[in-house]
């Protein structure tokens, strides 16, 4: 009677798998895709010399298998009384979940701002957010308006319960998933939690428990340094003095390519400063040299001949060095249309090894 019900219900998942949570998957991956660009956050208010936040290391989503679905159902019959049914799947929060990865704790009251003014995402009033943080850290990142959760295993992550403001699935099949926003160091905590398989509400030796909770503080502590490097860092952008002799580095590149009207996200400060000093462009001087206002006309219009659209940020420092020292028109559009192939290829590359 049992197999008869499972095989039931398992035939009747896989259709909502196919026609609901398949196409809701294919749509977080499309708006998480967007995430991870940094010409995303660019958008976002900031101070202006300041690079763009680009808080967004990685991102997940999962749809959860068929075993683990019916295995919930069973183990609570209370939250689930429509037992083995479709009523009690699209009730579960979890049968599709996302994941986003930042990478500083400065980044979670950044994230969560855009998460409650997105135009992609709804926020759930019905199941508020839980952040999994300590009290004291909740209140310095402002985020004193979420609900405070916690498990015995210093676990730490922010739960929202979200779902697609528009979606090919029809408003009301449209359904709630849980979304966690969690940094680098707590994703370790996680990752490592799932595969050692602690759960605090079974039973564990208490020497496990209090592993768990030391290993917990002292990534917390890792954690609290990481954003204390960041905020120190976006304070000396914020306040570089630089002449046309300093040479460039993290601190005063944001300030110099906001002269110029060039934005750059975090992220691509490391890359730039490589690029351009394998250019020989070493110095603010050198840069401002080459950067004129007309080379970058220049490069925007090729490549809105070629590209039929804007580059962005990084394309144009990267088609700077690329022309570095070049006179004449025809050797720089050469330049930068190989600058574009380069770019290109990479991208490609990219995406056949992911």
């Amino acid at each position: 009677m049992q197999a008869q019900q499972h095989k039931q219900f398992l035939t009747v998942f896989e259709k909502y798998v196919r026609e609901i949570l398949i196409p809701t998957n294919d749509e977080i991956r499309d708006l998480f895709l967007q995430w991870r660009n940094s010409e995303y956050w660019a958008l976002a208010p900031r101070v202006s010399r300041l690079p763009s936040p680009s808080p967004v290391q990685r991102t997940h989503v999962r749809i959860k298998r068929p075993e683990s679905v019916v295995d919930k159902i069973l183990r609570h019959p209370f939250v689930f009384p429509d037992g083995l049914s479709i009523q009690s799947v699209m009730k579960m929060h979890d049968a599709i979940a996302g994941r986003v990865i930042v990478y500083f704790l400065a980044n979670l009251p950044f994230v969560d701002k855009a998460l409650r003014s997105s135009e992609d995402l709804e926020v759930s009033s019905a199941s508020p957010p839980v952040a999994y943080l300590s009290q004291e850290l909740i209140e310095r990142l402002g985020l004193t308006d979420i609900k405070r959760g916690h498990k015995d295993s210093g676990y730490a992550s922010i739960h929202y319960i979200v779902r697609l403001r528009t979606s090919t699935v029809a408003p009301q099949n449209r359904p709630w998933f849980e979304l966690q926003v969690r940094t680098l160091a707590e994703d370790v905590w996680g990752e490592i939690e799932h595969i050692l398989g602690y759960k605090p509400n079974k039973k564990t030796s208490f020497a496990v428990r209090k592993q768990f909770q030391i290993i917990s503080a002292e990534l917390t502590a890792i954690d609290e340094h990481f954003n204390l490097l960041y905020e120190e860092l976006s304070r000396f952008q914020e306040e570089s003095l630089y002449r046309d002799e300093s040479p460039l580095n993290a601190e005063n590149l944001p300030a110099v390519l906001n002269e110029m009207g060039i934005g750059c996200a975090q992220k691509e400060v490391d890359g730039l400063l490589k690029l351009l000093v394998s250019r020989r462009i070493e110095t603010v001087g050198e840069l401002r040299l080459e950067a004129t206002h007309d080379r970058i006309e220049a490069i925007r219009a090729i490549y809105r001949t070629c590209e039929k659209r804007e580059p962005n940020h990084f394309e144009i420092v990267a088609s700077v060095a690329a022309i570095r020292g070049m006179g004449k028109v025809d050797g720089i559009e050469q330049a930068v249309k190989s600058q574009i192939d380069f770019l290109k290829a990479w991208e490609k590359l990219k995406k056949d090894l992911t």
